[in-house]
């Protein structure tokens, strides 16, 4: 993460200032996320928002991992024992924050971290505050962050950038009018690996690269899709308020398919696989060839369904020539779809690492890579 400090228009009146941040959205991403922050001496964590008070449902990326990294933060290895499952939430969140800094200072009751279940409450209260971290389902992405920049507050925000073009463009749009300071969360952009890929591509080993197949098992390797709308009302968990998590999105009743984590599988709340991990594949790829707007895309899928992304779908993109390079064509896959096994690849040599990869076809060969260019 590369929010504090790394630039001069963060707008915090001294160096030696703690830039001030509050966390909207403290699901389990967005709890990694604070947890991050807390470690970082130069931020001072003030306050978290959430539309959930808290719940045990959240998503572990491995057994315990949610609350072994709690507990490693906190140095309590007995944090979470009464919980049944990965906790998250407003309460969980401001709990680690005040536990986490009242240990740090000595002062065991600490309560300095504010708690909110909505944004707008948020930005009026803590005029303070330099900046906010977004880690909310994507289709708040952008009316936060617009909110936030209008307030005055700079924004980090959890990938995609936003829900649709439209509102990437108004983002942008009033980033410039307000001056703040804004980052999207690639955290692969600039590791040794990807800068490696960069090098190899740019400095010819393969030719000018005329083709580039990337491919991932997202979605069905982590939630379902090509999934019916369903059609009866579940009971609303209690701590979550519903209509505010739909926010901008269609009313529509309570049911388990959308949360937690399943919500990227439906059009109004997420962007499928490609916003899930298309900005991780894809960032290396546009900076290793120097990518502008492609100029003619193409999509095909298995079964269409009215309210939910397809269980796979490729989609296939041309960039147009540019400074004496020849055009490009990227071809994306997901949900299980590969493209051919490269000619004179080994038989016993692995064309993907965990079923993901990328392969750049250039005039005097291919180049393949895992998925994040490891």
């Amino acid at each position: 993460m590369a929010l504090p400090y790394q630039a001069s228009g963060l707008g915090v009146s001294r160096p030696s200032d703690k830039l001030t941040v509050a966390c909207i959205g403290v699901g389990s991403q967005g709890l990694r996320v604070m947890m991050d922050l807390l470690r970082m001496p130069e931020v001072q964590v003030t306050a978290v928002c959430d539309v959930n008070r808290q719940s045990s449902d959240y998503l572990d990326w491995g057994p315990g991992e949610l609350r072994g990294k709690v507990r490693l933060l906190l140095q309590d290895p007995a944090w979470g024992m009464s919980l049944t499952g990965p906790a998250a939430g407003r309460d969980v969140a401001k709990s680690i924050v005040n536990t986490f800094y009242g240990k740090n200072s000595g002062k065991p009751n600490y309560s300095g971290c504010a708690s909110y279940e909505d944004f707008r409450e948020l930005l009026t209260k803590e005029r303070d505050l330099d900046a906010v971290v977004i880690s909310t389902p994507d289709h708040w992405h952008a009316v936060i962050a617009i909110a936030a920049m209008r307030a005055g507050k700079h924004v980090y925000s959890q990938k995609p950038m936003a829900h649709t073009v439209w509102e990437a463009r108004q983002m942008a749009k009033v980033a410039s009018e307000t001056r703040r300071a804004t980052q999207v969360s690639i955290f692969n952009s600039q590791t040794p690996e990807s800068l490696r890929i960069i090098q190899m591509v740019q400095s010819g080993e393969i030719g000018h690269v005329h083709r580039v197949d990337i491919w991932t098992t997202r979605a069905s390797a982590f939630w379902k899709q090509g999934l019916n709308t369903p059609t009866v009302a579940d009971q609303i968990p209690a701590g979550l308020n519903w209509d505010l998590w739909l926010g901008p999105a269609p009313s529509r009743p309570y049911n388990h398919a959308y949360l937690p984590f399943v919500w990227r599988a439906w059009f109004d709340y997420g962007c499928g696989a490609i916003g899930d991990m298309g900005q991780y594949g894809l960032d290396t790829i546009v900076r290793a060839l120097d990518l502008g707007p492609a100029d003619q895309v193409e999509a095909s899928s298995t079964e269409l369904f009215p309210d939910c992304y397809p269980v796979a779908s490729r989609l296939n993109y041309r960039f147009p020539e540019r400074s004496g390079k020849s055009s490009i064509a990227l071809h994306w896959y997901d949900g299980g779809i590969k493209p051919e096994r490269p000619e004179g690849l080994a038989i016993d040599a692995q064309m993907s690492v965990d079923g993901e990869g990328v392969i750049y076809s250039g005039e005097h060969g291919k180049l393949l890579c895992g998925f994040m260019s490891q």
